[in-house]
């Protein structure tokens, strides 16, 4: 299923119209903007039960698990509608909260297997997310990433049930993300389009939404390094990333994704800087394909004739302060790396995995 979409200006304000006869319970990024909070919160009134500030970053399996079942026992409302405002460490904490159980191993028992289904000790609450970066897509897939960085694995919380009621992208949200949070954001939401391109499950529908979002984010987030508070620039990279994510929810990830997850586990990089850094190489090995003129093609209408070359995708990365490594020197270790990735789940996803 796929949630309601609100976009554009001031979208955030159509809270006060959905499920008007129900409380909720709000939790938002500390960074949110005042002013915009102060707004939500009148709107809301007093329908608003709970207020949290997520602090926590990357959503952490032990921490997720307790936070999971402390929310379980404290909720008393069970017709209470959650509100998720932030980036997508929050959008996937949120996923998880909503459903709400006094069964404590749940949770855990549920990563990595399709939730298509809800069991009856478990109770779903309406979900509503607006993100505060442009970037994840998370407020439009079925998926909510976990990590556990004690045993180095990631985990995903996924399945039809997983996906919000209703998405809000209003990109006046983003005002206030500063530079690095913002190109991380934004190369997260590349990584998705191209991702989508390179990709076994690409439909025409796919391949579309992933080259407008390619040609807005490569437009516009070298015009937001030169003016974070460039209002049209922000706009731009809200609707590509709402375009990169639809692509992706259809197709999932692929090769790059794959890859990046080693370098989030052991060195906690954030998944936009994690995937970027392995754009280039991807990109070369996807133009070398044998027989895949439409992907190509995809590619090149996409990121124009100088960035689909794997160079020129490099230089650009760079100049955006991205230490991405260059394809055309690969280390015997990356190479492994490379190899391993494409016989996993992820990297089956992508057309020269074979």
């Amino acid at each position: 299923m796929k949630p309601n979409i609100y976009i554009g200006s001031n979208s955030i304000e159509e809270l006060c119209h959905l499920y008007p006869n129900r409380n909720i319970h709000l939790w938002h990024i500390p960074e949110i903007d005042n002013g915009f909070l102060r707004n939500i919160k009148s709107n809301l009134g007093s329908r608003i039960l709970t207020q949290q500030t997520y602090h926590y970053g990357m959503p952490e399996l032990n921490q997720v698990a307790a936070m999971h079942e402390q929310f379980s026992l404290t909720v008393k409302d069970p017709h209470s509608v959650i509100l998720g405002i932030g980036g997508g460490s929050l959008m996937d904490f949120a996923k998880v909260i909503r459903f709400t159980t006094l069964e404590k191993s749940w949770f855990k028992s549920q990563l990595d297997s399709p939730l298509n289904l809800i069991p009856d000790f478990v109770n779903k609450h309406p979900l509503i997310l607006a993100p505060t970066t442009a970037g994840t897509g998370s407020e439009v897939t079925g998926t909510a990433t976990i990590w556990d960085f004690n045993s180095h694995k990631k985990h995903s919380f996924f399945g039809t049930e997983v996906y919000a009621d209703q998405a809000m992208i209003d990109h006046q949200l983003c005002f206030g993300a500063p530079w690095v949070l913002t190109r991380d954001s934004g190369l997260d939401a590349l990584s998705h389009a191209m991702e989508s391109i390179w990709n076994k499950n690409a439909t025409a529908e796919t391949r579309d939404q992933a080259i407008k979002a390619i040609q807005k984010i490569c437009n516009n987030l070298p015009l937001l390094l030169i003016n974070i508070n460039n209002s049209e620039a922000r706009k731009e990279m809200s609707e590509a990333s709402l375009l990169a994510g639809l692509a992706m929810a259809k197709t999932q990830t692929s090769l790059v994704h794959a890859l990046s997850y080693d370098e989030t586990i052991h060195h906690q990089f954030s998944h936009g800087f994690a995937c970027a850094i392995w754009l280039p190489i991807v990109l070369k090995i996807a133009k070398e394909l044998p027989h895949q003129s439409l992907m190509n093609d995809s590619l090149e209408i996409a990121l124009g004739q100088h960035l689909s070359s794997p160079k020129g995708l490099l230089d650009w990365l760079k100049s955006l302060g991205i230490p991405a490594s260059d394809p055309y020197h690969l280390t015997q270790g990356q190479i492994i790396k490379i190899e391993q990735a494409k016989q996993s789940p992820r990297g089956k996803n992508f057309l020269g995995s074979n």
